[in-house]
């Protein structure tokens, strides 16, 4: 004859409490893990440059249009009507021979998607015109440049580039001097 000195009743861990709260920790866990890897590789930072190096020495080169914008003296107004989408830009130096076309980046700080970029032709009358598809407001890094080619590893050869923060509210013009800008 046997005889146990434990008399408590045998449980299967399956009706355990503790061991279901184990298996819930552990679940939530691998769940959520799962959640933050779909999220981190469906919307990946935009922000984040894949050649950082090749990406920071044409910064370097970059500068060369900056420097050359200050020294034309380049000064900008400009304005956009949300009634007719037209973008209106003014600008002033001393140029010897203005370009037929700019190019104007209206660049989100956060969203990539927001990024709007704007063809400007020159009329008649010396300003530059082109249109906008949705009305913009908010806060934006400006950037308006002439349309010149960039030499690889040598940066740009000719042109300017005048480049600043504004925050853009209907019926509101905004200035840039190239002097102050960044």
């Amino acid at each position: 004859m046997s005889h146990h000195h434990n008399q408590e009743p045998f449980t299967p861990w399956h009706k355990e409490p503790w061991a279901w709260y184990i298996v819930a920790v552990l679940l939530v866990t691998f769940c959520w893990g799962g959640v933050q890897l779909y999220t981190a590789f469906t919307y990946q930072d935009s922000v984040v440059i894949a050649d950082y190096y090749k990406e920071g020495k044409s910064i370097n080169l970059d500068m060369t249009r900056l420097k050359e914008a200050r020294q034309l003296g380049i000064k900008v107004e400009l304005s956009i009507d949300d009634l007719i989408g037209e973008v209106r830009v003014h600008v002033q130096g001393d140029v010897k021979k203005w370009p037929d076309q700019l190019k104007l980046s209206f660049l989100s700080p956060v969203f990539e998607d927001q990024d709007r970029f704007i063809d400007l032709r020159r009329s008649v009358s010396g300003a530059y015109v082109g249109q906008i598809d949705e009305a913009i407001a908010g806060r934006y890094y400006l950037q308006l440049e002439t349309l010149d080619k960039q030499v690889p590893e040598k940066g740009y050869q000719s042109g300017w580039k005048i480049s600043t923060e504004a925050i853009i509210q209907p019926g509101k013009p905004i200035n840039l001097n190239a002097s102050e800008a960044s």
